[in-house]
């Protein structure tokens, strides 16, 4: 296991750089999960996963999504 963590990143900048490990490095797709900075903050350590299909708008849509969560906290 190993983490990468992009700092004060946009959803869609992120979004480059999760698709390139789910379709560059990661040797299945479904390998490929993230948190963000808010929930740890707030004690949630469970991790979500990259969709394992799909571009960069439907990654960056999860992102968004866990992000948009993180702040309705």
């Amino acid at each position: 296991m190993g983490s990468v963590l992009a700092l004060e990143a946009a959803a869609t900048e992120a979004a480059v750089l999760a698709r390139w490990l789910r379709d560059d490095l990661a040797p299945a797709p479904h390998l490929v999960h993230f948190t963000s900075e808010l929930a740890l903050e707030i004690g949630l350590t469970e991790y979500s996963q990259i969709p394992a299909t799909g571009d960069l708008d439907d990654i960056a849509a999860a992102l968004q999504a866990h992000i948009d969560e993180m702040d309705a906290w």
